[in-house]
């Protein structure tokens, strides 16, 4: 049976108050002129509901949230979402026909999340994925949320006379198409299952051939050999190591015992001289430094004597002048009388009076002298030990020497000969090594390839068995794709014909995309926009209703929200008459099974006795709570000024 879906009231919670609307007729119409906010409030249900709504300039300004009442299934939900940014993700959920609150619900991607419990009330899995059936699809597709079945219950202001649910956007196709699909019946969740699984074992059978065609072109291109010559010269590589592994131990073995007991003797007193011609050097040195330090220091002795001497002689030479003018003023001092104890210069007490700075002088002369000559004498002895160091240094190189010569020539003839077929045979081990390394990473390239050829292998199988499933199970549903698409077409004609859309001729339902064709030709190029185009869609939409509710074997949601279909008829008073009068026909046969909620504009004066209508102005608008600015002052939800 088709889907049952109603809403029963809006509420609308703002700045200065609340705002309810009930929806109780199988058929409401809110009227009243282009501004008053009859898409603002269709909107805010679309947002209620977890949709990715247009919200006007007054509801980002004076709305707090909205909360809506609906019934889906046998389930009873009371949905609120806050209007702010902030909190917008999250919507309050209480269950009306227990009474109770349930745990809130996400419009994101977190869990737990509004799309699912919606899909769960209308019998929908929520994991269901809508892949392409394009033979070339490697994608396993977006998966199937609330907001893709509601583009079938909401034909928003924007897309009335533009696109039916988002048909213009060329990637969104796959999905709308799979929404289509699962509301009429012509698929369900195993075949969409398997149509993901296809689409994602195709791509991954793409990148398993174009790995292994990329990793076979590159052993091509670096001159690798083939995998049988690669395990050959693998094979001959290990034997080489073996080989030679063998020829090493045997010669470790024969050369040790050749190093005798007088040959270690040796050994012991050259490492014995190693170490005295090391320690005799490090005592060189030091003598050395030591020598250098204490000539330097008897040179600044020798320095500070020759300063005494010298400030002596100059204090001698400098006593016998006698000042007769003043060296400052040049006044006269020939006049001046002075006690002979004086200066007459300074009038100080004369040291050259008494011998004290003659004796003190000598003393710190004598003294530095003897220091001096102390200084020489270890300058010499150091000299002397230096000397000496230096033989036994030179007697310790020799000694040195002889012992490395005779333990030479006592393991010349004897080592030599092995040492040398020992380096061969290292080099050999070395030289299988590394080819053997240079064979194991070519043999890992055709392991990776043959990985990828055999992975390659397994999900081409993998394809071909999911795709023959898919067609077994497509062609299970073909008499009822056939016998849907029949009523389609057959219904359709006749709400094009009882609307009286002009200038068609022939009409049905595309068998691939599943759009309106007029005349043969797609609605877009029959019609690019205008009151042709909406009075198809007002066909279309009713048709798939129609059947669905006549069939009673869909999961299509008797529920349909139209906005504004007027809005392109301009003064057709005729066509507007004939495409309420086709909802009405459609509301009534329906029998409580559908709810139709409209808003227009303008309404045919003959229809308003047969549905519940409510009325709205600039003084009355929707969002009564909040004063209307006026007319000048109304900008679409679009941003189009009046």
């Amino acid at each position: 049976m088709t889907t049952p879906f109603r809403l029963e009231s809006v509420l609308v919670r703002t700045v200065a108050g609340n705002v309810t609307y009930a929806f109780p007729s199988a058929l409401t119409v809110l009227a009243g002129s282009v501004g008053v906010g009859k898409s603002t409030l269709f909107e805010l249900i679309k947002h209620a509901l977890g949709g990715n709504a247009l919200l006007a300039e007054v509801v980002r300004l004076s709305v707090l949230d909205v909360s809506v009442d609906i019934r889906i299934g046998s389930d009873h939900f009371l949905l609120t979402r806050s209007v702010d940014p902030a909190s917008s993700s999250v919507v309050r959920v209480r269950d009306l026909t227990e009474q109770l609150d349930l745990e809130d619900r996400h419009t994101d991607k977190r869990e737990p999340n509004l799309s699912s419990l919606l899909l769960s009330s209308m019998g929908v899995p929520d994991d269901m994925r809508a892949a392409s059936k394009a033979t070339n699809s490697t994608k396993q597709g977006a998966r199937i949320s609330f907001a893709d079945i509601f583009k079938y219950m909401y034909v928003s202001q924007g897309d009335i006379n533009r696109e039916i649910a988002s048909s213009e956007d060329s990637y969104y196709t796959p999905k709308r198409k799979a929404v289509f699909e699962l509301l009429f019946g012509l698929t369900n969740p195993s075949i969409l299952d398997f149509q993901s699984s296809v689409a994602r074992v195709r791509g991954e059978y793409e990148d398993a051939v174009r790995e292994h065609a990329v990793v076979f072109q590159f052993l091509v291109d670096a001159g690798a050999q083939s995998r049988f010559e690669a395990e050959v010269s693998q094979a001959d590589a290990q034997a080489q190591i073996r080989e030679s592994s063998i020829e090493l131990e045997r010669l470790r073995e024969a050369i040790q015992p050749a190093i005798d007991r007088e040959t270690r003797t040796l050994r012991d007193l050259l490492g014995e001289a190693e170490t005295s011609l090391a320690e005799a050097a490090i005592a060189k040195s030091l003598t050395e430094q030591q020598q250098t330090d204490f000539a330097a220091e008897r040179a600044q002795v020798r320095q500070d004597i020759t300063r005494l001497e010298r400030m002596a002689s100059a204090g001698e030479r400098l006593a016998q002048i006698e000042f007769s003018v003043c060296p400052r003023c040049m006044q006269s001092l020939k006049s001046r009388e002075a006690p002979p104890e004086l200066c007459r210069l300074c009038l100080q007490e004369d040291p050259l009076v008494g011998a004290e700075l003659s004796e003190q002088t000598t003393y710190e002369i004598v003294h530095l002298r003897e220091q001096e000559l102390e200084l020489a004498t270890q300058v010499l002895t150091l000299t002397e030990e230096l000397e000496s160091t230096a033989k036994t240094l030179a007697d310790r190189a020799r000694l040195v020497e002889e012992l490395s010569r005779a333990i030479q020539d006592r393991t010349r003839n004897r080592i030599t000969p092995q040492l040398q077929a020992y380096t061969d045979a290292t080099a050999r081990l070395a030289s299988a090594e590394g080819r053997s390394r240079e064979l194991e990473q070519v043999m890992r390239f055709w392991d990776r390839a043959d990985d990828f050829e055999a992975k390659a292998s397994g999900l081409g199988a993998e394809l071909n068995r999911l795709q023959d499933e898919l067609n077994v199970r497509a062609a299970a549903l073909a008499e009822r794709r056939r016998e849907v698409f029949d009523e389609l077409d057959e219904e359709f004609s006749q709400n094009v014909a009882a609307i009286g859309v002009p200038g068609v001729r022939s009409t049905k339902v595309d068998r691939e995309n599943y759009l309106p064709v007029l005349n043969d030709q797609p609605l877009k190029e029959f019609s690019p926009v205008g009151g042709v185009r909406t009075a198809t869609q007002v066909a279309y939409w009713v048709t798939l209703l129609n059947v669905a509710l006549r069939r009673r074997d869909t999961l299509f949601p008797g529920f349909l929200l139209i906005d504004s279909p007027r809005t392109s008829l301009n003064d057709n008073d005729e066509l507007s008459a004939a495409l309420y009068r086709r909802l009405v026909t459609a509301a009534d046969a329906a029998d409580g099974r559908v709810q139709l909620v409209i808003g227009d504009n303008e309404l045919p004066a003959t229809y308003r006795r047969d549905y519940a209508q409510m009325n709205f102005d600039y003084g009355h608008p929707t969002i009564a709570t909040i004063p209307h600015p006026g007319r000048d002052a109304v900008k679409t939800i679009a941003g189009e000024s009046v």
